[in-house]
């Protein structure tokens, strides 16, 4: 028997006799003696979820965790509940409907309890709860992918929402070059005061919300007025999101331009808003329209919504729709505003900006004082909780993953050296 030979064979036995105490250490996990007596969790609107979990363990519990998902933008998180004392405990856990969570009326929450007991962890069987806004009696209408939720109103009005969706996929999709091909909801409230428990937007004064986006699959709209064009709008944000599909975001000209762009026509006030601004030379600057807190305040929510339809108007109506799937197509690469528009059109915000303004009779904007990539920095990571919680799975820090990569390669390293060392001993 060669030297290397005898190497590889003692290598493969210790490497094998590890595996056989993993082996080990999994079957005891599987053996431990805890018993689940009870598990749920129920929607307690418009406060969050409630869980509750009751458990028997031997050795007392040492640590207990929910682990929960909601979908379908959310990732795994983790949450230390309040338990009491002893071999038979009581957990319970609040998980807060606020803008960490993101919870809203349909959102689907997966989730298990995570429970240490002896140094042993084990997982309960994964189970799913439902955030259900419980006020009103809800009926559905369903055609294709997407269903509408009312509980006031007749069939027909309903139908009439489900009606404007169903064009928004269709048009916005061809527009963009994207499809909606998974169920979408709309939550249609009778009114925008019914509606402001279950949103998540925090209303500037003189600002009312009649229709919201939060995920990716559900729009909330309310009939107060132009029920129609809100819904036209807030389904074109889930167009959007499609289209862009990923980690980066949009200047919020371009989405929400491109929201009044598939209304049937803005809404009141928007224009006219604009018409003013254009005759006194007073139109905000396509960098300040990259964030919506531009539109933040009564004064001037109904400029910023104009102006932005506008531009989005300007670009396909000058440069077709071909070069706007394109812009679209830039963003979700992860490009910036410039690099994004000199890519597709060869200007940069502020040549946007003039070219637009000529074609509205306006003089060219004067040189910027800021440096000129301000406003320019790459699209940040779009929106999602704000998990202040321990992550969990595929949550786990890439510090973590690197420490684990190491003392692995120092076991894998310890077994080959062994092996080295019984082979020099033998011969």
């Amino acid at each position: 028997m060669t030297r290397m030979l005898k190497i590889a064979i003692v290598a493969a036995l210790l490497a094998a006799g590890f595996l056989i105490l993993a082996g080990v250490v999994w079957t005891a996990n599987a053996q431990t003696n805890i018993e689940l007596r009870e598990s749920n969790a129920r929607s307690d609107f418009p406060n969050g979820f409630v869980f509750n979990m009751t458990v028997e363990a031997a050795a007392g519990l040492d640590e207990v965790r929910l682990v929960y998902e909601i979908a379908p933008d959310g990732v795994r998180a983790t949450a230390v509940p309040a338990c009491t004392e002893g071999q038979i405990a009581s957990c319970r856990f609040e998980l807060g409907a606020n803008a960490r969570t993101l919870l809203i009326p349909g959102a689907e929450v997966t989730y298990f309890w995570r429970i240490t007991s002896g140094g042993v962890t084990t997982d309960t069987d994964p189970q799913l709860v439902v955030y259900e806004d419980t006020r009103f009696d809800w009926q559905t209408v369903t055609e294709g992918n997407l269903t509408v939720w009312y509980y006031s109103g007749d069939e027909d009005e309903a139908r009439a929402v489900l009606a404007a969706g169903l064009d928004t996929l269709d048009r916005i999709g061809a527009l963009l070059r994207t499809t909606v091909d998974f169920p979408v909801k709309i939550l249609y409230y009778d009114t925008a005061r019914d509606m402001q428990a279950a949103i998540i937007s925090n209303n500037a004064e003189g600002v009312i919300t009649r229709g919201e986006v939060v995920y990716s699959d559900t729009a909330m709209v309310s009939a107060d007025s132009a029920a129609g064009d809100i819904t036209r709008h807030e389904v074109t944000h889930i167009v959007v999101r499609q289209a862009i599909d990923g980690p980066f975001g949009l200047p919020d000209w371009l989405n929400e331009g491109t929201a009044v762009y598939s209304q049937i026509q803005p809404l009141g006030g928007q224009q006219s808003a604009l018409d003013l601004a254009i005759q006194n030379n007073q139109v905000l600057s396509v960098r300040s329209l990259s964030s919506a807190s531009s539109g933040a305040i009564a004064s001037r929510v109904s400029l910023f919504y104009g102006q932005s339809f506008a531009l989005v108007d300007f670009l396909i109506e000058t440069y077709g729709e071909q070069k706007f799937a394109d812009l679209f197509a830039a963003f979700k690469e992860g490009d910036t505003t410039a690099g994004a528009l000199e890519q597709v059109y060869g200007f940069d915000q502020d040549g946007l900006e003039n070219e637009w303004r000529a074609s509205v009779g306006l003089p060219p904007r004067s040189v910027p004082t800021q440096p000129a990539d301000a406003e320019d920095v790459a699209p940040t990571t779009a929106p999602g909780p704000d998990l202040d919680r321990n992550a969990d799975g595929d949550g786990v820090s890439g510090i973590l993953i690197a420490v684990i990569v190491a003392l692995t390669a120092v076991v894998a390293g310890g077994i080959v050296l062994a092996g080295l060392l019984v082979v020099r001993r033998a011969g």
